[in-house]
């Protein structure tokens, strides 16, 4: 799987939860409204924000949870779209 980036802390997308986000980069979709363009497009990997700054391998993902656990009441994964991503 491959991500984008991490959200540590969100308040909003799990409402009355602590949760984490996750980026996934890709979409087969390009809906007008969409608040994540750059991922969607590839644009943040082209301008190198996903590979350099935000982008987590998998066992980082883990890591960062793992620490978390106990913590976060959840954990959101978006995109672009996560079901393109396999795995």
């Amino acid at each position: 799987m491959r991500i984008a980036g991490l959200q540590k802390l969100t308040l909003l997308d799990f409402p009355g939860k602590t949760a984490a986000t996750v980026f996934t980069p890709g979409c087969n979709f390009r809906c007008p409204f969409c608040h994540n363009a750059a991922l969607v497009t590839g644009e943040a990997e082209r301008d190198g924000a996903a590979a350099d700054s935000s982008a987590l391998s998998i066992d980082e993902l883990f890591a960062f949870l793992g620490k978390r656990q106990g913590l976060l009441d959840g954990v959101c994964i978006t995109g672009g779209e996560p079901l393109l991503q396999p795995g």
